[in-house]
């Protein structure tokens, strides 16, 4: 679904929430929790235009706008764009608001991925954010999302507009679907077995600027390993960067979704901290990581991580799933 807000649209018409706007308690992002890609595709499920930078400050004036309520695996949602401020700056908090909830019952939960997309012009491409954890929803907590994402000035600084025209979108993808769709999840790799972990050693690392993807094979698909010695643009030269990406995958191929649990590490002779998570492939998301893996300073600080200018980065698979949509259950055919 896709939306188009000009600045002749009534100032009214972006907040068309079903019900009244309520701002509650919201914990702040970290930003080594959220893994930012890019990506060609649009959006799937929902797409916000708006038509003129100007009309943007102008909606971002306010403490918060809900946008027309769009449809996605069986339930409605809302983007909802939220202005937080501390310390004299203002941020932008991009989140999701369930709607249409009085035919749901009592105590009804519903959990759901969402990725949040901006429109970047100069490139051409989406930046995708999430962070890999499920979204619990409730009759309690009706939204969720990112609280504190990005200074606003930033934000307005990454859209690189140039023809005055900015796209937000959203993905969301409900793990407790209706009863009339399912979904058949399916392990494809063993948790036990030593060769779930894979080690990508790096040699010449303080002269190492755009590294090769490394190759394998894991999980009956092909995988690269990127990892950024200066960080990507967003850091700024002062993180490493390290993301997974889906090469080839006959299961994605055919329209399903992989599920992947797994750990991401720098090889140490002591005991390090991973960053893991839950990583969803699919024909359009296929890849995911970290842009803040780890400060640069720490790494070259930390003893035991680079050896003689030489590194080693760990993936270890603890699973990966298959995700398959079940068609719904083909009612009987009456033949009075």
């Amino acid at each position: 679904m896709a939306t188009t807000i000009s600045n002749q649209t009534p100032k009214s018409n972006p907040a068309t929430a079903n019900e009244p706007a309520k701002v509650a308690a919201r914990e702040e992002t970290k930003d080594e929790e959220i893994a930012v890609t890019w990506r060609e595709e649009e959006p799937a499920h929902y797409i916000l235009q708006i038509q003129s930078l100007p009309f943007l400050l102008e909606i971002l004036s306010e403490p918060q706008v809900a946008f027309e309520a769009f449809e996605a695996c069986g339930y409605k949602w809302s983007l909802i764009l939220y202005r937080e401020s501390e310390g004299g700056k203002v941020y932008l908090s991009p989140y999701l608001r369930i709607m249409d909830i009085q035919h749901l019952g009592h105590n009804w939960k519903i959990d759901a991925l969402i990725n949040f997309f901006v429109y970047h012009q100069g490139k051409n491409r989406y930046i995708t954010i999430q962070d890999g954890k499920v979204k619990r929803f409730s009759a309690e907590k009706k939204e969720s999302g990112f609280s504190r994402l990005m200074l606003l000035t930033k934000f307005i600084d990454r859209l690189n507009l140039r023809e005055n025209t900015c796209k937000f979108g959203v993905e969301v993808f409900v793990v407790n679907p209706k009863k009339e769709k399912g979904e058949c999840c399916c392990s494809i790799l063993d948790l036990h077995l030593k060769e779930n972990t894979v080690t990508w050693p790096i040699g010449n690392f303080s002269k190492a600027s755009g590294l090769q993807p490394f190759k394998f094979i894991t999980g009956n698909s092909e995988w690269e390993l990127q990892l950024y010695p200066r960080g990507v643009p967003e850091v700024k030269r002062k993180y490493l960067s390290i993301y997974l990406s889906l090469k080839n995958s006959e299961e994605v191929e055919i329209g399903n979704k992989l599920l992947v649990q797994l750990k991401l590490r720098i090889k140490s002779n002591s005991p390090s901290n991973p960053r893991g998570g839950n990583a969803w492939f699919s024909s359009s998301q296929r890849c995911w990581g970290f842009p803040y893996f780890m400060k640069l300073a720490d790494l070259k600080q930390t003893p035991g991580l680079i050896d003689n200018d030489a590194l080693t980065v760990e993936a270890e698979f603890n699973s990966i799933y298959v995700i398959q949509d079940l068609a719904p259950e083909p009612h009987a055919a009456n033949l009075d």
